[in-house]
C-alpha cells in the first residue's frame, strides 16, 4: 500500500529510522520538514499546518543518565504532541518500542496487552504512550503509536553492527542455543507502515496502537544463520551449557536478553485494517544487510 504525497514533519532525521523514513516519504512524493527536537529547548523549524508529525528521535537502548533518558523519551514526545496539536498538524505519529510489553512472551502479542516494561528504556515509552493518549483524549491531535521489535537493516548501529561485523569475518559465537521465536522488522517495512499509518490516522482522526513486524517469526540462532548466508558464509555457533538459563536470569540487565527470549508480537491488526503487508521480504532485508540492496522492497 503506498500512501498518497503529504507534507510530513519527522524528528530524528539522522538516526538510523529516521534517515530510512525520509527516504521513504520522499520516494513517496511528500515534502519532508526535518526538525531538531530535544527535551527542554524550542523545537525548530516549527510543524507547518498540515503536515503530519513523525516522532522518531529519543535516546536508543536507555544509554545515559536515567532522567535524560526520562527527558528524551517520556517527556519529549508528548510535549512534541502539543507542539503539533497548536500548529494545526493533521496527525501525529509516535515510534514506541515491544518493549513496554515486557522481556518475554511466548505467544504473539496484540497491542491491548498488559504494559510490563523493565528498565529505564521500556518505562520512559511506555509513559510517553500513557502521556500522549491521555492528552488525545482531551479532544486532541489524531495519533498513532507504532511498537516495533528489534529493528534491522542497513546502517544499524550498536549490537547489530557488531553481529553483522562479527558474522562476516565468520568469528565464532556462542548462540547456538538460542533458539526462541522473536519477531522483527526491516527497517525498509518499519518506514513503509509509518508512511501507511500517517495517512491513515490523518484521515480517521483516530488514536491507536499498532504492532509491526516482518510477519516472519525466527530465533536469533536462524536470524544469524540467514545473515551469514547473505554473505555467502556459514554461521559459526556453539553451545555454552547454562548460557541460555543465565541469560534469562539478567532480564533487561544483561545483553542476552534480547537474545535467547522469546519476544512475538501480532500485527494482525495493521495488517487487517490497513491491508498492509510487508514490501520487504526477510531474504531481501538480509541481502541489504550484507552489501546488496539498500532497503530495497520487493514489490512496488
Amino acid at each position: 500500500m503506498t500512501a498518497p504525497a503529504g507534507t510530513a514533519w519527522v524528528t530524528g532525521t539522522g538516526g538510523f529510522i529516521g534517515r530510512h523514513l525520509v527516504a521513504r516519504l520522499r520516494a513517496s512524493g511528500w515534502r519532508v520538514h526535518p526538525a531538531w527536537a530535544r527535551a527542554g529547548t524550542p523545537s525548530r523549524p516549527q510543524p507547518p499546518r498540515g503536515a503530519v508529525a513523525f516522532h522518531v528521535g529519543g535516546i536508543a537502548g536507555g544509554r545515559g543518565p536515567a532522567r535524560a533518558v526520562m527527558a528524551a523519551n517520556a517527556e519529549l514526545p508528548v510535549a512534541l504532541y502539543n507542539l503539533a496539536a497548536r500548529a494545526g498538524c493533521r496527525a501525529f505519529v509516535f515510534v514506541s518500542s515491544a518493549k513496554v510489553l515486557g522481556e518475554r512472551f511466548a505467544e504473539p502479542l496484540a497491542e491491548d496487552a498488559e504494559h510490563r516494561p523493565r528498565g529505564v528504556y521500556a518505562t520512559s515509552k511506555a509513559l510517553a504512550e500513557r502521556g500522549l493518549l491521555a492528552f488525545h483524549s482531551q479532544g486532541r491531535l489524531p495519533l498513532a503509536i507504532v511498537r516495533p521489535p528489534l529493528v534491522y537493516g542497513p546502517g544499524a548501529k550498536g549490537r547489530f553492527a557488531q553481529l553483522r561485523r562479527a558474522l562476516a569475518s565468520g568469528l565464532p559465537l556462542p548462540l547456538a542455543d538460542a533458539q526462541a521465536l522473536r519477531s522483527w522488522v526491516s527497517v525498509a517495512n518499519l518506514a513503509d507502515a509509518l508512511v501507511v499509518l500517517g495517512m491513515r490516522t490523518a484521515a480517521t482522526g483516530e488514536a491507536r496502537v499498532w504492532h509491526v513486524d516482518d510477519g516472519r517469526d525466527v530465533s536469533s540462532a536462524e536470524f544469524c544463520r540467514r545473515l551469514a548466508a547473505a554473505f555467502g558464509r556459514r554461521a559459526r555457533l556453539f553451545r555454552v551449557p547454562g548460557l541460555a538459563r543465565a541469560a534469562a536470569m539478567t532480564g533487561e540487565r544483561g545483553p542476552l536478553a534480547a537474545i535467547f527470549a522469546p519476544a512475538r508480537l501480532s500485527s494482525a491488526r495493521l495488517r487487517t485494517e490497513c491491508a498492509w503487508t510487508p514490501p520487504q521480504s526477510l531474504e531481501s532485508a538480509l541481502a541489504s544487510m550484507a552489501g546488496g540492496r539498500d532497503a530495497a522492497a520487493d514489490k512496488p
